[in-house]
This record gives structure tokens, sequence and C-alpha cells, in this order.
């Protein structure tokens, strides 16, 4: 099997030989998957298989656990292995608590037992495409010179494939562009040479604030661009107030005074509401709502989902009231979507009963619009070739 054809690699560590079987019985159709009882062995597996893209492991396991692999990994001197995503399964048994401290030794997301086909093969495919996407370029060409952060070439072609890959299994993602407020009046009072240096910072501050799979580069002088995998409106309004925080902290001194950090913001999220042809439109509306954050005078953040800005002098606990409150109406949309369920079930139970006669055409029309991206989730998945009829049926229900 040539390079070309040859399946991408998978590793799942539990010490259950059923999580391990009904993983791999999942996977492996699309993917090659490789076994370890333990932190241990999944280690050395890692250590001699290169070509391992992501790695899915149990917390809870006799001999080196999940901890222990997850220190492995992230404080290895293998660039390749400190970027690889590492999916965690949880138990019920692990709480709040627990999975704050594992993203906090680095975990790249987690899934719940007992998991699904689907939940676990999105998943994967999502975090398939982080895990070599440093090794495959020359830094050199790829880097932004004083900060070390991605260039803005980078940045956009990095885009293509994250935007790609987000429309393809209907996963979120989100766009920010970000300003240092009256940059030309630092450099101005202070110099090129220490306004360089405080770029340096900031682009410290901002990359502590991410996660592994985020990426951060420099498109302008003073800007800066963030593309934030599988995450929505609201989580990408929480990492615009993690830098706003952080930024907030900085000790910038000088012999001419101290350098007094703001920030302004832009942001877009795929919210499944509006297409996109490519990256480029789609971050240009995140470049938009940032000229409308600078345009009303700097330090806020301007959401393009919803048009709205957020102020961003102000203090952190009212940021968290704020994005509580977005969090409670966002929940009120899910709910009543996913209170379509038993409607769905009731209208099925009709039909295997030969009363089909009963469902109206306006209830038809709501369910068949709720679960069309199922359908077409699902002919994509199982190669039914139902797209042309399941694109013809969302243009009719409007």
């Amino acid at each position: 099997m040539n390079s070309e054809t040859a399946k991408v690699e998978i590793l799942v560590v539990d010490d259950s030989k059923v999580i391990r079987w009904a993983a791999t019985k999942i996977l492996n159709q699309d993917y090659t998957v490789h076994e370890a009882c333990d932190g241990n062995e999944a280690w050395a597996i890692l250590q001699e298989n290169k070509n391992i893209a992501a790695v899915f492991s149990d917390l809870q396991m006799k001999g080196a656990d999940g901890y222990e692999l997850l220190n492995f990994i992230r404080s290895s001197d293998d660039l390749r292995l400190i970027n690889l995503p590492v999916i965690i399964i949880t138990g019920k048994d692990d709480d709040d608590d627990t999975k704050s401290e594992v993203l906090n030794l680095g975990a790249t997301d987690f899934i719940s037992k007992p998991f699904d086909s689907v939940t676990l093969k999105s998943r994967a495919a999502a975090y398939i495409g982080y895990t070599k996407k440093l090794a495959s370029v020359d830094a050199k060409l790829e880097q932004d010179a004083l900060t070390g952060l991605a260039n803005k070439h980078f940045f956009f072609a990095h885009g293509e494939k994250d935007h790609a890959l987000a429309a393809r299994h209907g996963t979120e993602l989100t766009v920010a562009f970000v300003v240092v407020d009256q940059f030309s009046d630092i450099i101005s009072k202070f110099g090129k040479q220490i306004a360089a240096r405080a770029l340096l910072k900031i682009s410290q501050s901002i990359t502590n604030c991410l996660r592994i799979e985020d990426l951060a580069a420099r498109v302008d002088t003073a800007t800066f661009a963030l593309i934030l995998p599988l995450t929505n409106r609201i989580g990408g309004q929480r990492s615009i107030y993690r830098i706003c925080e952080k930024l907030n902290t900085l000790n910038l001194k000088t012999k001419e005074g101290v350098i007094h950090v703001k920030i302004s913001a832009g942001l877009i999220s795929l919210d499944g509401e509006e297409e996109y042809e490519n990256f480029m439109q789609f971050a240009e509306r995140a470049k938009i709502a940032l000229n409308s954050a600078v345009s009303s005078g700097g330090q806020c953040l301007v959401s393009a989902n919803d048009n709205k800005s957020y102020p961003l002098d102000t203090t952190a606990a009212e940021r968290s009231s704020w994005l509580a409150a977005e969090q409670v109406e966002a929940d009120k949309i899910a709910n009543a979507v996913n209170g379509l369920g038993p409607e769905i079930s009731q209208a099925i139970n009709k039909l295997n009963a030969g009363k089909e006669a009963e469902l109206e055409q306006e209830q038809l029309a709501r369910l068949m619009q709720a679960i069309l991206p199922l359908m077409k989730h699902g002919s994509e998945q199982l190669d039914l070739g139902l797209e042309a009829a399941l694109e013809a049926a969302t243009e009719k229900l409007g």
C-alpha cells in the first residue's frame, strides 16, 4: 500500500478490551487503529510509530494511567508529539475538576462513555488535520520573523483546510482578528524597538491563552488572527476575554513609562445559518467586524454572527456575566431543537401504525427540516448518493 492510499493511523488506549474492541470496530473502516492497554504501552507505540495522528485514551487504567500518558506526550521534545491531538475518554466518575486538571495537562478534548459511532468518528475526523500543521512546511517561510507566530500566508493556507474540514463534518469553527489599539501612538512615544518588543510580549500572551490545536498568526503590524477549531461563538468570545485579561496584566515598563495594551477584536463562527464558498470569504466577515470595532472607538469585540458589540474595557466579572447570559440564550435554542425528538418519535410510531393521515403537512415540513442535516451527513458517510435529492428537498422546504 503506497503513501497515497494508506489509512491514517490512530491509537486507542484503554485497559478494557471491550472498550478497545468497540472503538476499533467503529474506526477501522476509515483508519488503521492501534491498541494499547495502558500509558506505558501507548508511549512505546508513539515513540516507535511516527504516523500516529490522534490518540483516544482512558484516564483510569492499571499501570501508567491517562494522566501519565498526557505528561509523557506534552513534555516530549518532539514537536510532533507536543502537537498530537489527545482526546480523553471520560467515565461517569470523572467530574469537572478532573476535566479541568486534564485540560491543564494538555488534553485536546473529551468524549464520554458510552460513546457512539458518530461522536467517535467526528472527533477523529476533526482532529486528524491538525497533527502535522507545522511539520509539513518550512518554518522560515511560514513564520512571522518578529513574533515566531504563523504569518499571513500560513494563516490563510491553513484556514482553507480548517474551513473545508468543518464544513464537511458539520463541526464548529471560529475565526477572530485582534488589533492593538492606537499602536501607532506606542511607536511614536516609545520608538520602534520598544514597540517591537511589546509586540513580542503580546504575541506570547496570546499564545498562552490558546489551546494546542488553535492557531495564532500575525497578519499585519499590530493585528493578530486566530483560528479556533471546534469552537462556537461563545467559546470564541471566551478566548478573546482571556486574551484581554492576560494583556491587562502585562507589565511593560520602559524608561519613558508604562505601555498599557488595549485591544479591539472581531470574530465570526460557523453557525449553520450561512454558508461560505471559501475560507477567505469567511475570514473577511471577521475582518469587517474588527473594522467596526475599531471605528466605534476600540476596546470592544464585535461578533459578525449577531452584529453585536461587546465592550472589553470592563471587569472580568462583568464579562463573565454577559457570557453566562449568552450561554443561557444559546441553551434555549438548543433545547428548542432537541425538543423535536419526542415529536419525531411520535410521527414514526404513527407511520408504523398506518396512521400517516394524522400527520399534517406543516408538521411534516417542520420535522423534515430538523432531520435534513442528519440525512445529508448520513448520505455522505454511508455513500448513499442522496445529496442531490436532499439539496432539492432543502430548497423546497425553504
